[in-house]
């Protein structure tokens, strides 16, 4: 009880001290600075990390639409008939397709050699197994004759080509039985790279020099993919690979990313929080005879000491709370505040052709307010130390001048 008391009277000293309205306006003014400054810093910083996570899955569920979670490579000694029933012998997959994959040259009236990545797929498969059926945007994906192909937006494009056009393929390989093909579909994955390179075409058109290029696996949980690809190895000597490695140059570099805007952000709450010691600095040279009157009356240098970096907490409690809000409410309406801006400037910050989003995702991730919560509460803390052991050296005598 003893504790509690001194610590809310310690408080209540702080308090006064901070806003008592004889201090110096100049005072008053940094330190409301320090605590806006700290509001700026957590808000921008909680509402870029969301909004890079929000990117981060558009990304990440994009590519695992449209690519495999695992694939499996042929094997001399496993056969395609053993190798599927290793694969309904897994509750964890749930679907697979067989993918004959070739580099090619295509050409339209309009463009000839135009290089292309060719997936003679079972459009049935396909389906279970990607989200590909619904990234079509004209068409269909429904593979029906031998010569139907599926091409994306960018290839068409490129090609000046639409439903129902003709390409052919050089067939240098000689691995199709007929080179002339029509086009039957064109599918938007929002990912350029695919759309500019990739078409599928049916499996009963290919003259396959082996049973399969790769096994498309989908499974029930995507971020399983490492530990079932590494049990079929283990378990079953199967050569596979899933997305986490295929792709894991373009994640990390996300990851970098966001590294980089948190280490970037977070030096300005630093800046901020360095406000706080010129604030509490003056504070303490305005309240010097205060604090003398208070060391007269038998308060301690420890608790002097508690009391100004009390000042600081205060301070840093405001600001970051009012951040943590701040932070909230950008990520949550982020996407109206784009709108807005781009009315107001007459700019596309977020321009669908490059983006392929109808809006600006963001996905607030508990762990990293807590992480920004932490990060800024130590720096408070810091800022706040200086100035209480300041406070507490001054002896009695020098501040009233005796």
């Amino acid at each position: 009880m003893r504790i509690c008391y001194s610590v809310a009277m310690n408080l209540f000293i702080a308090y006064r001290f901070l806003f008592s309205r004889y201090n110096l306006s100049f005072i008053s003014i940094i330190s409301k600075v320090s605590i806006i400054g700290l509001m700026l810093g957590v808000g921008i910083l909680i509402t870029v990390l969301s909004v890079m996570n929000g990117f981060e899955k558009e990304l990440r569920d994009k590519i695992l639409g449209f690519t495999s979670h695992v694939n499996i490579y042929p094997h001399n000694h496993i056969t395609s008939d053993q190798i599927i029933s290793i694969i309904k012998s897994q509750e964890e997959i749930v679907s697979y397709s067989f993918i004959n994959r070739d580099e090619e040259l295509i050409s339209s009236d309009s463009v000839s050699n135009y290089p292309v990545i060719f997936h003679s797929v079972s459009s049935e498969k396909e389906k279970l197994t990607t989200n590909i059926s619904d990234m079509i945007i004209m068409g269909d994906f429904s593979l029906n004759k031998s010569t139907d192909v599926i091409i994306g937006t960018v290839l068409a494009n490129n090609l000046n080509v639409s439903i129902g056009d003709k390409i052919s393929i050089t067939n240098y390989k000689k691995n199709f039985k007929n080179n002339i093909m029509t086009i039957k579909g064109i599918f938007d994955s929002g990912i350029n790279e695919y759309n500019a390179r990739f078409m599928y075409g049916n499996k009963s058109n290919y003259i396959p020099a082996k049973n399969f290029s790769y096994i498309k696996l989908r499974l029930k949980d995507a971020l399983q993919a490492s530990n079932i690809s590494r049990n079929l190895f283990d378990s079953h000597s199967l050569i596979t690979s899933n997305w986490t490695e295929t792709h894991n140059a373009l994640f990390q570099a996300i990851n970098n990313e966001k590294r980089v805007m948190f280490i970037i952000l977070t030096l300005i709450i630093a800046i901020a929080a360095f406000n706080i010691i010129s604030s509490l600095s003056l504070l303490v040279m305005n309240k010097q005879k205060d604090i003398a009157i208070l060391m007269s009356i038998g308060l301690k240098a420890s608790t002097i000491r508690s009391i100004f970096l009390m000042q600081g907490i205060i301070i840093g409690l405001l600001g970051i709370s009012f951040g943590v809000i701040l932070g909230l409410l950008l990520s949550i309406n982020i996407n109206e505040i784009v709108i807005f801006a781009e009315g107001i400037f007459n700019i596309s910050l977020i321009s669908p052709d490059i983006y392929h989003l109808d809006k600006v995702p963001h996905i607030i991730i508990k762990s990293d307010i807590y992480n920004v919560i932490s990060i800024a509460s130590l720096l408070v803390v810091m800022s706040s130390i200086y100035p209480a052991m300041k406070a507490s050296r001054k002896l009695p005598i020098q501040s009233l001048n005796i």
